[in-house]
């Protein structure tokens, strides 16, 4: 039976590294994966993606007398934006980020739990964090081929009624006029490479984060099923309050490391899905009443793939407050009142330290939580009815 498990358990933290692997693969498309960056990559992507900003620039420039194609520029070229500052940041932390991914190693192997409870409770933010890649992904696929598509919808519906224009799928103005249909369907082509863009410059870096900041949050979760287990045994009770003590320390270290390299990263997000939230939904009512019912599938789905990544953001800052503040309910609960005094001082100080729970914060201002996520939704929701009105 205890081989049965331990096989068990070893499978289990396989399967459970695999999220690295998807994470991998996702980012080193953009070239930015810590261990191996790839400056070509990350490069012709970078320039790219300045060269679309460029010409979605030139196109809001044109049409800024148009509120309606202002609107519609802007849900789309924020995004960009987005996508362009999340590239920047994680390719600053790379030298950082290799030195956490390499102290994380040890976490996948059996060696680092002492029982299948320590490693449930890993797993079980292992296993949101791979919905979480897995449907974002997903969403911001299905998102950007819709949206992409949309156009051309419209278009065939002008075709077969004889007025067939060239209205591009991305609200850009590019550097040449575009006057007959084999250059058409070039630059368009050319767009087509928004979409894999889209999937792994918008939602990857989120997932690597989420993925990342949830796994400090599984072994937060497995050190409080430590803590309540390994110090009722009074043999080896130094040898245990030593490790427990240097474990905490450890994934503090690592809290505050994601905290101080991505906090960028949560506060354009924070911004970013606030105002995209309100311009988004007024340019979905805005269609729909103009009679372009099609186009609502493409900003649902938009509009979930923005509004799920600020909750999961705001989720994992509430898991990780959760878990660090129940550190502090663990190590009370221990007899470690009855012990030598110089262990009892490294339990208060330990309990002390967890008062202060690790938090993520958007910029330094705001620590994310799901009291922020409510915040966002109300504040993007009354921008909106002021832009109705305004508009």
């Amino acid at each position: 039976m205890q081989v049965v498990r331990k096989l068990t358990t070893s499978t289990d933290l396989v399967q459970a590294s695999k999220l690295i692997v998807w994470n991998r693969r996702f980012i080193g498309f953009l070239g930015l994966w810590p261990s191996k960056v790839n400056q070509p990559v990350f490069m012709f992507v970078v320039i790219y993606m300045i060269i679309y900003c460029i010409m979605g620039a030139r196109h809001l420039i044109k049409n800024f007398n148009y509120p309606e194609r202002v609107v519609a520029n802007l849900t789309d070229n924020v995004l960009f934006a987005m996508i362009l500052g999340k590239m920047f940041i994680l390719r600053g932390s790379c030298g950082v980020m290799t030195k956490f991914l390499k102290s994380i190693e040890i976490d996948f192997s059996t060696e680092m739990y002492n029982n299948v409870q320590e490693k449930m409770a890993y797993l079980y933010y292992n296993e949101i964090a791979i919905i979480f890649l897995k449907f974002s992904t997903f969403m911001a696929g299905l998102a950007a081929s819709l949206y992409y598509l949309k156009t051309f919808i419209k278009n065939w519906s002008a075709f077969v009624h004889g007025n067939f224009s060239y209205e591009l799928p991305y609200p850009v103005h590019p550097f040449f006029e575009i006057t007959d249909t084999t250059t058409y369907v070039c630059f368009c082509l050319y767009l087509s490479i928004c979409i894999p863009i889209i999937v792994c410059g918008y939602s990857a870096p989120d997932a690597y984060v989420l993925s990342l900041t949830l796994h400090v949050c599984g072994q937060l979760a497995t050190l409080s099923c430590k803590i309540n287990n390994l110090l009722k045994d009074q043999k080896n009770y130094q040898h245990h309050v030593g490790n427990i003590v240097v474990r905490h320390r450890h994934l503090i270290r690592l809290a505050d490391t994601l905290e101080n390299k991505f906090n960028l990263i949560f506060l354009q997000q924070t911004l970013g899905t606030t105002f995209l939230l309100c311009v988004t939904l007024y340019h979905m009512l805005a269609t729909s009443e103009n009679g372009e019912n099609y186009n609502v599938l493409a900003f649902v789905s938009y509009i979930i793939c923005v509004i799920s990544t600020i909750l999961a953001y705001c989720y994992i800052g509430e898991c990780l407050i959760t878990e660090s503040s129940g550190l502090r309910d663990a190590f009370y609960n221990t007899d470690w009142y009855n012990n030598p005094p110089r262990y009892t001082k490294l339990i208060s100080i330990c309990m002390i330290r967890a008062e202060r729970p690790l938090l993520m914060t958007a910029g330094k201002f705001c620590a994310l939580s799901l009291n922020t996520f409510t915040s966002i939704v109300k504040t993007s929701m009354a921008y909106l009815s002021v832009l109705r009105n305004f508009m």
